[in-house]
């Protein structure tokens, strides 16, 4: 049977299954825009011409590549059951990651299965036992000798552990690496034996980690790893064309290793293996200039690592999105640079740095905005490798992952033009369907917000949410049931803004955001209730504002839980006067839990930290679980357990930092 490995122009992601390279023959990789290296000579000559004609006295400058990716993340919403576990083998229901797709599982520093959570802080994989009265900590294991990010991935008994690695860098006085160097570390845990979880084998890769997604049994993790060749250091005094002359010298004289992502894969058995990431024919590159980066996507199991058998495409790149069917990669294509500006709009209209939030320096450099984004569209249906199927171009750019959406093999992507212009910038939804190779429009409607730009997307089925600001906040209300013709059904104009959607209900739609003066001016976090069982007139239910006050929630999804069976909803909350209790905690942090009384937002209380305080430490609440009739909050240095029906303290359990 024939594999195909299938890219496009820009950024293409393809992902094969374990021990499977998928390779698209140079003559199909030409129809779809991309080119297949041969041999790593072919690379290697591709790469140090690219170079050559680009580079200056003071090296490449890399981030004013052609192609240069931007982050964006999207989804279609989960349901609203999906936060509520199953609990396999007798354990009590509990929550689980807030993800964008149900059956679409995320890395996270938390996991649990009802019986067991495992988190990671720091360079630190923790195993807790919450099966008894209090929890307790079984055992735990060292990620790394230094300090890392890390997330997790949990499979019954096994975990997979993705690592941040800052890669050593060699103390040269002759030279210095071009590209700030990152590795990242992947770990397998065996964790059948809480009380000594143990790393099975390890996968090194370099650069660094873009993001994963779970499905069934199945993980792809993708990487983008800068080129790790070195320099010269140079003497100011010289010529520039002396120092461009010994630039383009260094260059002739790189290897492919210099350009191209190496491994390090250390079995179970201890055996090391290493290599190339992507062999040379198995890279690929768009036929316009994308980058001198190699965006590598990998396919591992939980039963044994592997090299991952990755495919790559020479572009930069950081945006990943997968449903349970199709997976999209988005890339930003950037203008020419905009001088920087201490007001928006003009005249009456203007609102300075001193009335918004945006805080903007004069002084800081002109900076490229992003004129349109580039879709790519992959089927990663069953367990087979996946499928290029079609790319395709939106104008403006797109906030992450919730402006994009797939229904019924329409997606759906809502962008902003001219996001640092208050004067001409708008927002839009297109709808794009596949034709052949090509994600083409099928229908568009724009004029959303003008001046302002886009701080939320949401979608449901056929309807869309997009919540725009700048001075007040405008929640659209948009049908997408025939994508040929979206339109707006209803709009909402209210102070504040909604930076982050959740569905509570049929009719019922939550948001985490700021609340604001009518010039714009933000005064504190606020959760909104809306009303939008009539898409021509929502409808704000309730709101509910903590002063000065802000929430991880407005920006990270993962912080945010909606436990449904009892409509409670629980958010991190930072800044806040929490009356003067005697805490040492950054900025006062807290867990602010409300509940959904009818068409209310009823305070059942902030949960506050309540382990031992030291005077010279502050501490942040991070995450928070539901498992039984408990709700757990994961702090830095410690798990509190409260009562989830009237929040009485519980138990807190100490977790030592690497800090």
């Amino acid at each position: 049977m024939r594999k195909r490995l299938a890219f496009v122009l820009g950024c293409g992601i393809a992902v094969g299954t374990l021990g499977v390279i998928n390779v698209l023959p140079a003559n199909e990789a030409a129809a779809t825009g991309l080119i297949s290296f041969g041999t790593c000579s072919e690379a290697l000559d591709h790469l140090r011409g690219e170079a050559r004609e680009r580079v200056g006295p003071w090296g490449l400058h890399h981030w004013n590549d052609a192609a240069i990716a931007m982050e964006s993340d999207g989804t279609e919403a989960a349901s609203d059951d999906a936060l509520s576990g199953a609990a396999p083998g007798g354990s009590p229901s509990h929550s689980t990651t807030n993800v964008q797709e149900v059956g679409v599982d995320e890395p996270d520093v938390v996991k649990t299965d009802g019986r067991l959570i495992v988190t990671t802080s720091g360079s630190t994989l923790r195993v807790i036992d919450v099966t008894g009265s209090e929890p307790e900590q079984l055992g735990e294991l060292s990620i790394s000798d230094d300090w890392a990010e890390t997330r997790v991935l949990l499979s019954g008994d096994r975990a997979l552990v993705f690592a941040w690695e800052h890669a050593m860098i060699m103390d040269d006085d002759a030279s210095y690496p071009a590209w700030d160097p990152m590795r990242t570390a992947i770990h397998l845990v065996d964790l059948s034996e809480p009380t000594a979880p143990v790393i099975e084998s390890s996968l090194r890769v370099d650069g660094n980690y873009l993001d994963a997604r779970l499905i069934d049994d199945t993980v792809r993790v993708v990487i983008s790893s800068p080129p790790t060749l070195r320099f010269p250091v140079m003497d100011y005094a010289r010529d520039e064309d002396q120092m461009r002359d010994t630039m383009r010298d260094t260059i002739d004289e790189s290897t492919v290793e210099d350009w191209l992502p190496s491994y390090s894969l250390t079995a179970a058995d201890g055996t090391e293996t290493g290599g190339l990431l992507v062999e040379c024919d198995q890279l690929n590159h768009p036929g316009d200039f994308a980058g001198y980066s190699t965006v590598s996507v990998l396919t591992l199991g939980f039963d044994e690592l592997s090299d991952g058998s990755a495919v790559g495409v020479l572009t930069d790149g950081d945006t990943v999105y997968a449903s349970a069917d199709l997976l999209y990669v988005a890339t930003a294509k950037w203008g020419d640079p905009i001088e920087p500006t201490t007001s928006w709009g003009t005249g009456d209209d203007a609102v300075t740095d001193d009335e918004t939030m945006i805080d903007i320096d004069p002084m800081i450099m002109p900076w490229p905005q992003v004129e349109s984004t580039g879709i790519h569209a992959f089927d990663i249906r069953g367990d087979d490798p996946a499928e290029y199927l079609a790319s395709g171009e939106v104008d403006g750019a797109i906030i992450g992952r919730y402006a994009m959406s797939e229904h019924e093999g329409v997606l759906r992507v809502a962008t902003t033009t001219d996001a640092n212009d208050a004067k001409t910038s708008e927002s839009h939804l297109y709808t794009l369907g596949r034709q052949g190779r090509d994600l083409v429009r099928l229908g568009h409607v724009g004029g959303l917000g003008a001046g302002e730009r886009i701080y939320a997307v949401r979608y449901f089925g056929d309807t869309g949410y997009v919540v725009t600001f700048r001075q007040i906040d405008p929640l659209y209300v948009l049908d997408l049931s025939d994508p040929a013709t979206p339109t707006v059904d209803g709009e909402l104009k209210i102070t504040g803004y909604s930076s982050y959607l959740h569905r509570v209900g049929d009719d019922r739609l939550v948001g985490i955001g700021q609340e604001a003066t009518d010039t714009g001016r933000t005064v504190g976090s606020q959760v909104s209730l809306f009303d939008v069982g009539n898409p021509v007139d929502p409808r704000k239910l309730d709101g509910h504002v903590m002063e000065n006050a802000w929430s991880d929630a407005e920006h990270n999804p993962h912080a945010f839980l909606f436990w449904q069976p009892t409509g409670q909803l629980v958010i991190p909350v930072s800044g806040m006067d929490l009356g003067g209790r005697d805490l040492i905690a950054a900025e006062d942090s807290g867990a602010l839990v409300l509940k959904l009384t009818g068409d209310a937002l009823q305070e059942q209380g902030v949960v506050t930290r309540r382990g031992p305080t030291e005077d010279h430490y502050w501490t942040t609440i991070t995450r928070s679980l539901v498992i039984g009739d408990s709700l757990y909050t994961l702090w830095d240095d410690g798990l509190q357990v409260n009562n989830l029906d009237d929040l009485e303290f519980q138990s807190w359990l100490p977790i030592d930092t690497d800090w």
